[in-house]
């Protein structure tokens, strides 16, 4: 769990190409707000298989309208967790902000995100035990429709080669 938890902090930090309209950044924001509940898949290593999880999800606007809160509880056979994104959108900077909590106390830096249509996609390089060495995380938020929103991750060694934690989840507004 600690590997399925620990792939959202990984993923982040590039520069963005945002629309110049703030609102479109506020609507994408506000789009996330409401229940979600969904299902999907996890790997946590590579030497294991992808598990199957099921997740809830609450998204609450905090202030004027650039601070989203996502509060989370995914649990499979073998494990449960609660996780809290906090997305926030910095006008004059132009860009997409994000930090990761969850039950484990695994904390990220703030990561910065890419916008690009509707997604936004953080992705970082970082040290890893697993592999190792050096790897690249990735976390793509994506809304695809007024009542379905995506997330998928994963981490694979920066030299190559297959990922070793996965994950992709499918959500449905309550």
């Amino acid at each position: 769990m600690r590997r399925l938890l620990s792939i959202f902090p990984m993923s982040a930090t590039l520069l963005l190409a945002l629309p110049a309209n703030p609102a479109s950044a506020d609507a994408l924001l506000d789009s996330l707000k409401g229940t979600w509940r969904g299902s999907g898949a996890v790997r946590t290593s590579g030497s294991t298989p992808s598990e199957k999880v099921v997740c809830r999800v609450e998204g609450a606007m905090d202030g004027p309208g650039d601070l989203l809160k996502l509060d989370g509880r995914c649990g499979g056979e073998g494990f449960t967790g609660t996780f809290q994104v906090t997305i926030a959108y910095d006008a004059g900077r132009g860009r997409y902000t994000a930090v990761w909590r969850d039950s484990l106390g695994s904390k990220s830096p703030p990561l910065t995100g890419l916008k690009s249509g509707n997604r936004v996609v953080f992705r970082i390089g970082h040290n890893d035990f697993e592999s190792e060495g050096r790897a690249v995380s990735t976390l793509v938020v994506d809304p695809q429709s007024a009542t379905r929103l995506r997330i998928t991750g994963q981490t694979i060694p920066a030299h190559g080669g297959a990922e070793f934690v996965s994950a992709d989840l499918v959500f449905d507004r309550s």
